[in-house]
Order: C-alpha cells, then sequence, then structure tokens
C-alpha cells in the first residue's frame, strides 16, 4: 500500500512539472511588446512626461519578461509582456493626445491673430 502511494505521488509531481515546464516561451508576445515599444518611440513618447513614463515602464517590464523566460517561467513571462504591450499602447496614445491638443492649440492662436487683424 505505501508503496502504491508513492508512485502514485510521484506521477502526479511529474505531471505536475511537466505541466508547468511545458508552457512555450512567449517569443510573439514578446516581440509584439517590442513593436508596441517602438511604436512609442516613433511618435515621440520620451517628449512627454507621461507617456515617457509608461514607455519606461514598458521597457522595464520587457527586461523582466526576458529574465523570466530565461529562467524558464514562460507563463509568467506573458502575462508581464502583456503589461508591458498595454504600457507602450497607452504611451503611444497619451503621445498623440499631446500632439493633437499642440496642434489644436496652435490652429486656435492663429485663428485669434486672423481675427484681431480684421478688426484694425
Amino acid at each position: 500500500m505505501k508503496q502504491i502511494a508513492l508512485t502514485a505521488a510521484a506521477t502526479i509531481t511529474a505531471w505536475l512539472m511537466a505541466g508547468c515546464g511545458s508552457y512555450p516561451a512567449p517569443n510573439g508576445r514578446l516581440a509584439d511588446s517590442q513593436a508596441s515599444v517602438r511604436a512609442a518611440q516613433e511618435v515621440g513618447a520620451q517628449n512627454n512626461p507621461q507617456a515617457a513614463l509608461h514607455l519606461k515602464l514598458a521597457q522595464e517590464q520587457i527586461d523582466q519578461a526576458k529574465a523570466l523566460i530565461n529562467d524558464g517561467d514562460n507563463k509568467r513571462a506573458e502575462f508581464v509582456l502583456l503589461r508591458a504591450e498595454s504600457d507602450a499602447e497607452l504611451a503611444v496614445a497619451l503621445a498623440r493626445e499631446a500632439t493633437a491638443r499642440a496642434e489644436a492649440q496652435q490652429a486656435l492662436d492663429e485663428l485669434k491673430a486672423l481675427k484681431s487683424g480684421d478688426k484694425r
């Protein structure tokens, strides 16, 4: 009876270890996250304080995920990469919003200048 219990425990342990180790490396998610960071950089996220913060977070999370992948913790790495991609996409949105606001303000200033020129 004792031998059956030990065999069952060994089988369960082996099954659990195989299940944990068989999660594939999130290479596609890593590429997607890195592409989102590049997109944020291209729209100038580093020039807006809020966007720059999220860009930095995304870069740090990618580094953390790479370390997790190297340690074999692929499942956790995938979740970290999801956060990284979200932060990078938020950085893109914030940078684009800042650009749109600046352009709108410039248009308003030009309109005011035109209107004040008509009254002379």
